[in-house]
């Protein structure tokens, strides 16, 4: 199963979503709104329960979301895509393991001015995740971080 998991002033069916039901029609993706982290880790909690072998896309404050539900659920998840995702808070530290490198992918605009670069980086070297540092804003829309959104995830996400 594979979720996407929206950023905290976004939307579950947003750019990234379409971009990646384009390739993959299975994606769900749950409505965190309105929602504080504790919500949306109980959300989701909630909605992955029973559930194993997933793979999480989580952008930005998702990203955290997909962190922190690892953290606690790793028997649930197999693989995570963390698109700019912000682990420069609190919260972020609060993330105790993550899956083996191989079944991580982490992507992070160089020109980010809502979550830095250096704390992605940081967070990656913490747990020897590999990044992907790409010319791009907090918003990965250019063409090339589209294209290598779907590269990932292609990388980490087997589909039966």
């Amino acid at each position: 199963m594979l979720y996407f998991f929206h950023g905290l002033e976004s939307g579950p069916h947003g750019a990234k979503y379409h971009l990646i039901r384009e390739h993959y029609p299975e994606l769900k993706s749950p409505d965190f709104q309105g929602m504080n982290l504790q919500q949306r880790l109980d959300a989701a909690a909630a909605i992955t329960a029973g559930q194993s072998q997933l793979t999480l896309v989580g952008s930005s404050f998702g990203g955290l979301l997909a962190a922190r539900l690892y953290a606690l659920y790793p028997e649930r998840i197999d693989n995570l895509l963390l698109l700019a995702p912000a682990v420069h808070t609190e919260e972020g530290d609060k993330v105790t393991r993550m899956p083996a490198a191989g079944q991580v992918r982490v992507l992070q605009g160089y020109d980010d001015d809502v979550v830095p670069y250096d704390k992605v980086a940081a967070f990656c070297q913490r747990f020897a995740l590999p990044l992907t540092g790409v010319q791009d804003g907090h918003r990965l829309s250019s063409d090339s971080s589209q294209q290598a959104i779907i590269r990932l995830l292609r990388e980490i996400h087997i589909t039966n």
